[in-house]
């Protein structure tokens, strides 16, 4: 079985540019990965019929475990691909979800990724989907999935499909979930009020393209007012982590319900999650990570 980290991002900053004309919304973002990820397992073999098992562990609670879930969509659409698959997956749960952080999309790149390496390595003649195949199959399952199959640190525009890579520094942060949230009613929630603002954005990307931190005031969600509003719980316990921990910055990531501090190095991300896990949230030092590129030979 080919075990692959499947790495949780951050949207360092985010505007929502307006509504398309098929129901979703144009966004312009900066977003990273980060070292907070669930564990995928994969094992393939070729078939007559595809068969996906799935598998799911660890922090599980409202993660599907049947064909809905994203990582077995993933499995599916690669299958189409690449001809029928016994495919086998595990998933590790440890992202919380329901907070942001993409725990779900993460697993599905994971596995497209995965399933892609394995071929690639050969399994009774069928083809491994490439890099531009990969990407198509991210964008139709969801705009969070074709960040993560890049990973690092990306610009990303239209509904989520428009990456633009950028250098980035490392960076230490503190993520702390405040509540649950749900991106659709965030979105619902949004007015013109809360749309536009490009240009800072374009300042947070030049900045990690240059290799600086970005300027706490250039941080933060479009979509954090839209989601306080559609979640009081939410807007009350951000609020209730920035009481608590006064001294850095909290900005919400996307929709929530995480909230995430820039430290300056993980001695000040340890003590700023202590001090935020001390009022009841639950959170940890991250740091911002590129995912290494796979090992030539899978495990089986």
């Amino acid at each position: 079985m080919l075990l692959i980290p499947s790495y949780a991002k951050i949207n360092l900053a985010l505007s929502v540019l307006g509504r398309r004309d098929d129901g979703f919304h144009d966004i312009d973002s900066v977003a990273v990965t980060i070292d907070w990820h669930d564990l995928v397992g994969i094992s393939l073999a070729a078939a007559g019929t595809t068969a996906i098992r799935l598998r799911v562990t660890g922090a599980a609670q409202h993660v599907p475990s049947g064909p809905d879930n994203l990582a077995a969509r993933a499995a599916a659409a690669v299958a189409v691909q690449a001809g029928p698959l016994s495919v086998d997956l595990w998933l590790d749960k440890r992202i919380p979800s329901r907070a942001g952080l993409g725990g779900g999309s993460a697993d599905a790149a994971a596995v497209l990724s995965g399933m892609a390496r394995i071929l690639r390595d050969g399994i009774d003649g069928r083809d491994a989907p490439d890099a531009a195949a990969l990407a198509k199959i991210a964008a139709a399952l969801g705009s969070d999935v074709p960040l993560l199959l890049a990973g690092g640190a990306q610009r990303v525009r239209g509904r989520g499909e428009k990456l633009t890579a950028l250098a980035g520094p490392s960076m230490h942060l503190a993520v702390a979930i405040a509540a649950a949230s749900e991106t659709a009613a965030a979105y619902a929630a949004s007015r013109a009020a809360d749309r536009g603002g490009a240009d800072r954005i374009a300042t947070v990307a030049e900045a990690l393209d240059g290799g600086r931190r970005p300027d706490e005031q250039h941080l933060g969600s479009a979509l954090e007012a839209p989601a306080g509003r559609a979640n009081h719980q939410l807007r009350d316990r951000l609020g209730a982590l920035r009481d608590a921990v006064p001294e850095v910055g909290w900005h919400l990531t996307g929709s929530g319900g995480a909230a995430f501090a820039i430290a300056r190095d993980r001695a000040d991300a340890l003590r700023l999650a202590a001090s935020a896990g001390a009022a009841g949230f639950v959170a940890r030092a991250c740091r911002t990570v590129v995912p290494a590129p796979p090992a030539e030979t899978p495990a089986r």
